[in-house]
C-alpha cells in the first residue's frame, strides 16, 4: 500500500513538475532583472510564444497517437507565404491579385489542413514512417516556399489580415494615464489552449486519440478506428501550422522563406517538457502549455540578462534533455508497475 501511494505521488509530482519549473524561472528571473515582471514583459512573452504554442498543440495531437509530425514548421511558413503573395503581390513585383484579406485567410488555412491530410493518408493508408513521411514534407514544403517567394519578403499587409499576430483586443487602464495593450495573440493563443484540452480530455475523439497512443491494438479491438483518428490528428496539427503562419506574419507584417525554420526542435521540447510523451498516450494540454511558457520565460529572462545566444541555445539543449529524461523515467515506472501488475494477479507468474 505504500508503495502505490509512494508512486502515485511520484506520477502526479513528474505530471505537474513544469509548473514548478515556470514558478523556479520566473522568482530566478524576477531576482536577476527588476524589468521581467513587468506587466509589459509579462504579456510581451505570450506574444514571442504564441506561434510557438499554436504549432505546440497540433504537435501534442500527433504526438497523443504515437506519431510526430516534424513538417510543421515548414507548413507554417508555406501557408504565410502564400497567404502574403496573396494580398501583397503587388508590393513584391508579382501581380495584384487584389485578393480579400478574409478569401487569403482561409485558403491559408485550407492548405494547412491539405497538408495535414497528406501526411495523414502516406502514414495511414500507405504505412510509411511517420518520420521519414514528416522530414521529407519538411523538406518538400520548404522548398515549394523557396520557389514560390519572389526572392524577398512580402510585407505591407493589411490590417485585417495583421490583426491576429500584431491587433489589440483591449487597453487596461494604469496609472499616470497610461494602458496597457491586450494582444490578440496572447488571448487567441490561451483560447486555442482550452479548446484543446476540452477536445482532448472531454470529447470522445480526445479519448480515441489516447487510446492509440497508449495501446493500438487494444483500442481496435475496442472498436476504434485507428487509422482514422491518427488521420485527424494530422489534419489538426496542419491546421494550426497554418494558424501559427498566420500569427507569425502578422506580428511581423511580412512573410519570409525562411519563417518558422529551425523552430520544429522547440515544439519538441515545449511539448515534451510539457508532459506529453514520446511514447504516445500520456499527456495534458494544460501540462503543453506550461512547457510553453517555460519556454518563452528563459528566452526572454536570458535575453533581459543579455545572455550570449550560443549559451541560450546550450540551455534550450539541457532543457530538451531533462525532458525526455522526464518522460523516459515515467514510462520504466509505469511499465515497472504494469508488470508487477500482472505478476500479483497472475498466480502462475508467482
Amino acid at each position: 500500500m505504500g508503495n502505490l501511494k509512494s508512486g502515485n505521488l511520484f506520477i502526479l509530482l513528474v505530471e505537474n513538475l513544469i509548473w514548478v519549473l515556470v514558478l523556479v524561472a520566473v522568482v530566478i528571473f524576477s531576482m536577476m532583472s527588476d524589468n521581467f515582471l513587468s506587466m509589459y514583459n509579462l504579456v510581451n512573452i505570450f506574444v514571442r510564444v504564441a506561434a510557438l504554442g499554436l504549432l505546440v498543440i497540433g504537435q501534442s495531437f500527433t504526438l497523443i497517437t504515437g506519431n510526430f509530425d516534424l513538417s510543421s514548421e515548414s507548413t507554417m511558413g508555406l501557408t504565410a507565404m502564400v497567404g502574403g503573395l496573396l494580398i501583397a503581390a503587388a508590393s513584391t513585383g508579382g501581380l495584384d491579385w487584389k485578393v480579400n484579406p478574409l478569401i487569403a485567410i482561409a485558403v491559408m488555412l485550407v492548405l494547412g489542413c491539405l497538408i495535414g491530410l497528406i501526411n495523414g493518408i502516406l502514414i495511414t493508408r500507405l504505412m510509411m514512417n511517420n518520420l521519414i513521411v514528416t522530414v521529407a514534407m519538411l523538406l518538400i514544403l520548404r522548398g515549394v516556399t523557396y520557389v514560390i517567394s519572389p526572392g524577398q519578403s512580402t510585407s505591407f499587409f493589411p490590417e485585417l489580415f495583421n490583426f491576429l499576430g500584431s491587433g489589440f483586443v483591449y487597453r487596461i487602464p494604469l496609472a499616470n494615464g497610461r494602458y496597457l495593450p491586450i494582444p490578440a495573440a496572447a488571448i487567441f493563443l490561451v483560447l486555442m489552449f482550452i479548446v484543446g484540452h476540452v477536445v482532448a480530455r472531454y470529447r470522445r475523439f480526445g479519448r480515441n486519440m489516447y487510446a492509440v497512443g497508449s495501446n493500438r491494438a487494444a483500442a481496435e479491438a475496442a472498436g476504434i478506428d485507428s487509422q482514422r483518428v491518427i488521420l485527424a490528428a494530422y489534419i489538426v496539427s496542419g491546421l494550426f501550422a497554418a494558424l501559427a503562419g498566420l500569427l507569425e506574419a502578422g506580428r511581423m507584417d511580412s512573410a519570409t522563406p525562411r519563417m518558422g525554420a529551425g523552430m520544429i526542435f522547440s515544439v519538441q521540447a515545449a511539448a515534451v517538457i510539457g508532459g506529453i510523451s514520446l511514447f504516445g498516450g500520456r499527456g495534458t494540454m494544460i501540462g503543453a502549455f506550461g512547457g510553453v511558457l517555460l519556454w518563452g520565460i528563459l528566452d526572454t529572462g536570458l535575453n533581459i540578462l543579455q545572455v550570449s545566444p550560443f549559451w541560450v541555445e546550450v540551455s534550450r539543449g539541457l532543457l530538451l534533455l531533462f525532458a525526455v529524461f522526464l518522460d523516459a523515467t515515467k514510462a520504466r515506472y509505469l511499465q515497472r508497475v504494469a508488470i508487477r501488475s500482472a505478476l500479483i494477479g497472475n498466480p502462475i507468474g508467482l
